[in-house]
């Protein structure tokens, strides 16, 4: 099992294909990229790699300190020849060899480099006549010249199967000059850039042992770059609150120091201020050190320290040359650069950080300019700019308990709850009970979601309420977060009167935006109390809604309009609505509320058919919902991408998967939560025939659906798979009630899925109890009903696939047929993987040919083609430009059509149409 390599999916691809093209004949590879940033962690992979697909690999690593001692590269490489491989080496061949790996008698002559290099050239063809060869070579530019020079004349010469794998530093590409294949596009470079902010993430938790959180981590991402060896120097040494420029470990300052020591005092010190600078530029510089700053910074530009732009910007070549000059300077230059270009910058933002950079104390200026600074960030939608100026006016001592509740707002929705929680649990010790205290505490209930539990939530929440006195507009607002968390927490009956209250009191003040979200707040409340649409109640909340609020996107009039049009199955109108609130986070910075909106955006995008869609948002969320370090967001993360895999087929992938998220949403007493990770295990036991299993999930989630009060099927459309299990299990009269459920539901307006669903499970219900006119007639009524819901492919399709077993077991094999057929158009369409193939398997049950027979596509020609060399789905996907899911619905395809079953067959068939040997499907 290879060790995972994080956020290096192109380059791993790249080494995939690399050990593929070598069926064809010698290829290579190099990895380029500046020190540190993962190159040979990607070649340590290809050599394991290689090693695990049969590959003789020559390994070899040189220093910077062996690269004048001659052949000592070609030792190392040659160090794991299997012995009789020199044995069958021409004998000039042979003592050169020898001579120059030091094997020979003293008295020898020097070797001659052409026989050294004709003797490598026959070891190489030698081994690749009997299996494939990787030739590998780390840190290529310190190879030492005679090595090189064989090398290259052998890579140059070889055939067969041979492959080479090479890193190289970036800025050193001349290593490459002579070092290629004798095929020129057989050589592909591949330039290891930085990593993504998630995949850094990832390397400092599992190098450190800590959860890193969103704002230190972004600034240690500043600082090195994207650089993994960087970070983790940067890692071992910040704090996690750090205010202003990094400073750098004795380690990396070094490097810095080595890079600066030819510039000039002037020099320095004229990079001293750009380093200091949020945006530097020549002319802040000149106000700075006075002179002539642009000829300095000339100089720094030849030494290739920093780049001039046209519009006198000045950029470092790596944030690490910024960091290392800042922090060579002591503290008290610091200081003082800062107070003097407090008085330099025009931004805002900016005096007020020089200003608290150059202080040591409380400073009434220094104080006031944060707080105006950080009210300005907070407007402009920069919460984590708003917290760090926050955070920079209580580590100068004013920390009053309003500086820290107001720190603790920004840091929630800047992605870090658990900074707020210590900030707000420090004020509200300091507090008095009262309104100010109700605040505080109104806060802390929104983070106990996030951290801890709904319950907990609702307890905080309920005591911030008692506190709240006669605030009117407090109490509407704690009314509001109170009834989401009974909601949510599976108390549905009780967020209704709430709802109710806290929209008449809303009603006597004078606040729209309030007011609009206690109108949408009772219209969803009611909604699922089985109360349907209230479209007059949603228009009037979106007209008066104020999208300037500072307010959690779960109190937002449009997130609960286009969560009730998701869940009435508009799902052109959801996928609108949800793009656009997903939008209205990421412009406000909202982190802690973007989780919530992907996973139904998500959902909308399956049910549509974009799978490659709904990948890409899952992908957004997790890498989102890791770097607030919060559980709940993190196991929605898991459930969407289990939603995404049980959609295509990947059955135990999504059980993995959905039970470790269930395990702790149930934790977190999300009882919706739950319900919706619930319904995705039951669908992907129900596709893949686990009808026990099935029923055991999603029984008991019914009941439990029942018992919160939660009275409209669509919010968690589990009811018609929970019908088709107890079905199967002979179990009607349990399935009698659900059926009953989405009748009752399907004969309200605008509830075209239910009547679909509904009839569908009743004509299911009439055929276990052998009613079948009656059975036939609900079919009917089921088809008719999806016609008026067209977006609904999906559930059209599971109406047309129970109707094809109920034609078949009645002998009505033509119309099974077409039945069928059409069920497995409509699952392909929208990329249902495991229910195409279950369609295709009930066609097979019918025995009727389909009219097209088994030719490939071309697509799905190069896609067997791809499979058969040994690919693996992921590298397919790299190579196709296309999401796996897409290869896997292509494979699956491939497969129903040749009616094979595995990839050594696929191969095998692959073989002979390639030596022009007819084959055919076996379908015995």
């Amino acid at each position: 099992m290879l060790d995972a390599v994080v956020g290096r999916d192109a380059e791993l691809a790249a080494v995939g294909r690399l050990l593929e093209w070598v069926d064809s004949g010698p290829a290579m590879l190099a990895l380029t990229g500046e020190a540190g940033i993962g190159k040979t962690t990607v070649w340590h992979h290809g050599v394991r790699r290689a090693r695990d697909r049969g590959f003789t690999p020559l390994i070899c690593r040189p220093a910077a300190a062996e690269v004048r001692l001659s052949y000592a590269g070609l030792a190392d490489l040659l160090s794991d020849m299997p012995p009789g491989a020199f044995a069958r080496l021409p004998p000039p061949q042979r003592r050169a060899l020898d001579a120059a790996l030091l094997r020979g008698r003293d008295d020898d002559p020097a070797p001659d480099e052409r026989a050294v290099a004709a003797g490598l050239l026959s070891l190489l063809r030698g081994l690749a006549r009997t299996m494939p060869v990787l030739l590998a070579i780390d840190d290529v530019q310190w190879l030492d010249e005679p090595t090189r020079r064989v090398v290259e004349f052998a890579v140059r010469r070889c055939s067969g199967q041979v492959a080479t794998l090479v890193t190289l530093r970036g800025d050193d590409t001349a290593a490459l000059a002579g070092l290629r294949p004798g095929e020129p596009d057989r050589l592909e470079t591949v330039s290891v850039g930085p990593l993504s902010l998630a995949a850094l993430h990832h390397v400092l938790s599992q190098h450190t042992g800590r959860i890193w959180r969103r704002p230190a981590l972004v600034r240690i991402a500043q600082a090195c770059g994207g650089n993994p060896f960087y970070a983790l120097e940067l890692a071992r040494s910040s704090g996690e609150h750090n205010h202003g420029p990094t400073v750098l470990p004795d380690t990396l300052r070094e490097l810095v120091r080595e890079r600066l020591a030819h510039s000039s005092p002037p020099v320095r010190e004229a990079l001293l201020v750009a380093s200091a600078l949020a945006a530097p530029r020549v002319d802040l510089v000149e106000r700075a050190v006075g002179g002539d700053a642009g000829s300095l910074l000339g100089e720094a530009e030849d030494q290739g320290v920093v780049a001039l732009s046209g519009n006198g910007e000045v950029r470092f070549s790596h944030p690490l040359l910024a960091n290392g000059v800042y922090s060579d300077a002591s503290p008290s230059a610091r200081r003082a650069l800062h107070r003097r270009l407090s008085g330099v910058v025009d931004d805002v933002e900016e005096r007020a950080r020089h200003l608290a950079l150059a202080t040591l104390g409380p400073d009434d200026e220094t104080i006031a300019a944060l707080d105006d600074a950080a009210d300005l960030a907070r407007r402009r939608g920069a919460p984590a700019a708003s917290a760090e100026l926050r955070d920079l006016a209580l580590s100068l001592g004013a920390n009053g308990p309003l500086r820290r509740i107001k720190a603790a707002h920004d840091h929630v929705n800047a992605g870090d709850p658990s900074r707020a929680r210590q900030l707000l649990e420090s004020a509200i010790a300091d507090l008095d009970a009262g309104p100010v205290r109700a605040d505080a505490l109104a806060l802390l209930g929104q983070i106990h979601y996030l951290v801890e539990d709904y319950a907990s939530a609702a307890t905080v929440l309920e005591q911030a309420l008692a506190e709240a006195g006669s605030d009117l507009a407090l109490r509407v607002f704690l009314a509001l977060e109170l009834g989401f968390a009974f909601v949510n927490g599976g108390r549905v009956a009780e967020a209704l009167p709430l709802a109710k209250t806290a929209l008449a009191e809303a009603e006597e003040l004078d606040d729209k935006g309030l007011l609009a979200e206690a109108i949408g707040a009772l219209a969803i409340v009611r909604f699922l109390d089985g109360q349907g649409v209230d479209e007059a109640a949603f228009t009037r909340a979106l007209e008066l809604e104020d999208i300037d609020r500072p307010s959690h996107a779960t109190r937002w009039p449009a997130l609960n309009a286009a969560m009730v049009t998701l869940w009435s199955h508009q799902l052109e109108e959801a996928r609108a609505g949800l793009a656009k609130l997903r939008e209205r986070c990421l412009d406000r910075g909202m982190e802690s509320d973007l989780w919530f909106v992907c996973y139904h955006e998500a959902s909308v995008e399956l049910r549509l058919g974009d799978v490659v869609a709904a990948e890409r948002l899952v992908a957004d969320m997790a890498e989102r919902a890791t770097l607030t370090g919060a559980d709940l967001p993190q196991a929605f993360a898991l459930s969407a991408r289990a939603q995404v895999q049980a959609w295509v087929g990947e059955v135990e992938a999504a059980r993995t998967n959905g039970q470790t998220a269930l395990a702790t949403i149930t934790e977190a007493g999300m009882v919706s939560g739950a319900l919706f990770t619930l319904s995705t295990l039951g669908f992907a036991e129900l596709s893949a025939g686990n009808f026990e299993r099935t029923a055991e999930l999603l029984v008991p989630a019914a009941a439990q659906m029942a018992a919160m009060g939660l009275k409209e099927p669509a919010v968690t459309p589990f009811l018609p798979d929970a019908v088709q299990a107890l079905v199967a299990l002979n179990r009607p009269d349990e399935a009698e009630p659900l059926v009953a459920l989405l009748e009752d539901s399907g004969r309200r307006p605008g509830r075209g899925w239910a009547a679909a669903v509904g009839a569908r499970c009743r004509a299911l219900l009439l055929a276990a109890r052998r009613q079948t006119d009656d059975a036939a007639g609900a079919f009917g009524r089921a088809l008719a009903a999806h016609e008026r819901v067209p977006q609904l492919r999906y559930d059209r399709g599971r109406t047309l696939l129970a109707l094809g077993e109920f034609q078949r077991r009645r002998n009505q094999r033509r119309a099974a047929h077409e039945s069928l057929t059409e069920a497995a158009r409509l699952f392909a369409e929208v990329g249902a993987v495991q229910w195409e193939r279950n369609a295709r398997t009930e066609l097979d049950r019918v025995g009727m040919q389909a009219g097209a027979g088994n030719e490939l596509t071309a697509t799905e020609q190069h896609v067997a083609e791809l499979a058969a060399s040994g690919m693996t789905v992921r590298e397919m996907a790299v190579a196709l430009l296309v999401s796996p899911k897409t290869v896997e619905a292509h494979l699956t395809r491939i497969y129903r059509k040749l009616g094979i079953r595995s990839r050594a067959e696929l191969g095998r068939i692959t073989a002979d149409r390639k030596a022009g040997r007819p084959y055919q499907a076996d379908r015995t």
